[in-house]
């Protein structure tokens, strides 16, 4: 669709009130006062997502519990988050890269929204089947438990439209402070009452309907100044984000399949408590892809300006200074994860992985290739190139659908590290081979922005 989908954008004041919103943002941007706050709050809010498996984690393995139904509820905890991770790519739909992109308003947030409820509405319809069919030996109570535990990944899903606008507006810091509380009451809550209960269900009842109030607060009232927040259900503006992300929403699905492959493979050839060392030793993976993110993040919105104004140079800039520090995050985890790790996790989740070291070391190369992986894709995105997009995930995809099993069969903890790292520096290669093939007849920057 190459006009914007709202009738009224085409009158003349609503198209200066655009206007004059573009110029705000690009005002805000362009503040060095904001670029702090945005790095704060962004910061502190990926922070906090990133803790807060850790802490539930810890919750888990700490509370009391012998060590072996300790590992069996973290590994069921692990399998219900790897559902909801799976289909929370529903929900977002991989909407976010084009929204906080879209910084010249083709679509605007009520059509977003309205987009982002129906998606969410897929994702739980999902979650709810693949949680049954992960709990076949024991239907009830397993498969409340997965669900529910499962669904609170709803909650990342459907915050991120507010998330993505609060960014297009040049207001990062807002949706920082928002997605932090939002964090912080959902981690510490289910964490202190499952210390106090051991009871998974409980625990994640309660904090699913605390999270409801928290999530209506803290995105709503500061949202009321700056955008309306009534969903426009506009037929042919949800199917025109719908058509336009679907490739990316492939792509993202099939990337968190990369993730999620060897952890199914897990489950069903070794079983819960195998999965819950496994998520253990993952940790380091997940701390460079925090450290990369809080650098790179901010920086998406004023890449995405770059590369409209035709300012190629400052563009491919921001990428390296992506990559460089991944680069840098890779080498102060794997040296701290070499000499300290497998001590610090056994001090940290009470359990022993001391055994697991080589796994860690193929598991933190994993996870510095999955964040060249994700800063590749965001340049990719943006000078949409999404058809390069989906071709890379779909190869990768198949690669580790038809690897992560049988790897984990022969090698077991190492296959799954290995399954994992193969397949995210399969991906980085075809993203950097994608960037660097010239396209022709491409469109023009203005193009793909209005065209």
């Amino acid at each position: 669709m190459s006009e914007k989908d709202t009738t009224a954008s085409f009158l003349p004041d609503v198209q200066a009130a655009d206007d004059a919103q573009v110029e705000a943002t690009e005002e805000a941007l362009e503040s060095r006062g904001q670029l702090g706050r945005d790095y704060l709050w962004n910061t502190a809010a990926s922070l906090m997502s990133s803790l807060a498996v850790v802490i539930m984690g810890v919750a888990i393995m700490r509370s009391g519990a012998t060590d072996s139904f300790a590992r069996a509820q973290y590994g069921l905890f692990t399998l219900a988050l790897a559902i909801g991770q799976q289909y929370q790519t529903v929900g977002l739909y991989e909407v976010r890269t084009f929204h906080m992109t879209d910084v010249r308003r083709r679509f605007d947030f009520g059509t977003y929204l309205s987009t982002r409820l129906l998606t969410c509405l897929v994702m739980v319809s999902l979650i709810l089947l693949h949680s049954w069919n992960s709990s076949t030996k024991d239907p009830y109570p397993a498969f409340t438990v997965i669900a529910a535990m499962a669904l609170l990944r709803v909650f990342d899903a459907f915050e991120d439209v507010y998330y993505s606008e609060f960014q297009r507006s040049g207001r990062l810091d807002i949706a920082g402070k928002a997605c932090f509380a939002r964090i912080f009451t959902t981690t510490f809550l289910w964490s202190g009452l499952y210390w106090v209960t051991q009871d998974l269900l409980l625990a994640t009842l309660v904090t699913f309907a605390v999270t409801c109030v928290v999530l209506v607060v803290a995105y709503g009232l500061p949202a009321r100044g700056l955008f309306s927040l009534l969903p426009s259900f506009n037929r042919r503006g949800i199917g025109g984000i719908l058509w336009e992300c679907l490739p990316l929403f492939i792509a993202a699905f099939l990337n968190q399949y990369l993730a999620n492959a060897p952890r199914f493979a897990i489950h069903a050839s070794l079983g819960d408590e195998e999965l819950g060392v496994f998520a253990i030793i993952y940790m380091p993976a997940v701390a460079i892809n925090m450290l990369s993110l809080f650098v790179f993040r901010p920086l998406l919105t004023r890449m995405a300006l770059r590369w409209t104004e035709g300012k190629r140079g400052e563009f491919f800039a921001i990428v390296r200074r992506g990559l460089l520090t991944t680069a840098l995050a890779f080498v102060l985890v794997a040296l701290v994860t070499y000499v300290i790790g497998a001590p610090l996790l056994t001090l940290v989740f009470g359990t022993d992985v001391s055994d697991y070291v080589p796994e860690l070391m193929v598991l933190v190369l994993g996870g510095a290739l999955n964040a060249a992986g994700v800063i590749l894709y965001y340049a990719l995105a943006t000078m949409r190139r999404l058809r390069a997009v989906l071709v890379a995930f779909l190869i990768a995809g198949g690669t580790a659908y038809v690897a992560a099993a049988p790897l984990v069969r022969s090698f077991a903890m190492m296959g799954a590290s290995l399954a994992y790292a193969a397949t995210m520096g399969l991906l980085a290669i075809l993203f950097i081979t994608f960037i660097l093939i010239p396209v022709r007849n491409a469109p023009t920057e203005t193009e793909s922005v209005n065209g």
